[in-house]
């Protein structure tokens, strides 16, 4: 899907999902929570960041279609430096790994403004498990299971 029709989606799955006629499967996996100690480094610049990734998988049923999207980020931390990048995926159905390289072939050519449409789209199905308003359903998992 092109990046101007997956907004344009977007926009219309917000104002649904506001409306309480969607739906939402939601998978995440971050190491967000976790301590330090057993997260991932790189070294960047001669320093050494801390990693941390999540995982967001947005699951519904929309005008009769399945909408499977994924979302990735790559955060790293030195002291109170922060640098992070944003993937988005739109794989088939049968494929719902969070493997970057397996996700790969299914990337969306992102930017700013979709990037934060799905911000938007999280923020909102995150206020509506909040509510336990039964729109949305979420699993967690543990990303070194």
């Amino acid at each position: 899907m092109k990046p101007a029709l997956l907004a344009s989606t977007l926009d219309e799955l917000i104002q649904e999902t506001k409306k309480g006629h969607v739906s939402w499967q939601i998978e995440l996996q971050s190491t967000d929570g976790l301590s330090d100690s057993i997260k991932q480094r790189v070294t960047e610049d001669d320093k050494e960041w801390i990693v941390d990734e999540c995982f967001i998988s947005f699951y519904c049923k929309f005008r009769g279609k399945d909408h499977l999207m994924i979302t990735y980020e790559h955060i790293r931390r030195y002291g109170d430096q922060v640098r992070s990048d944003n993937l988005i995926f739109m794989p088939p159905l049968s494929v719902r790994y969070f493997d970057v390289g397996i996700l790969s072939p299914y990337i969306v050519d992102a930017n700013a403004v979709l990037l934060d449409k799905f911000h938007q789209l999280w923020l909102l199905v995150l206020d509506s498990y909040k509510k336990k308003d039964g729109h949305v359903s979420m699993k967690l998992f543990d990303p070194y299971d």
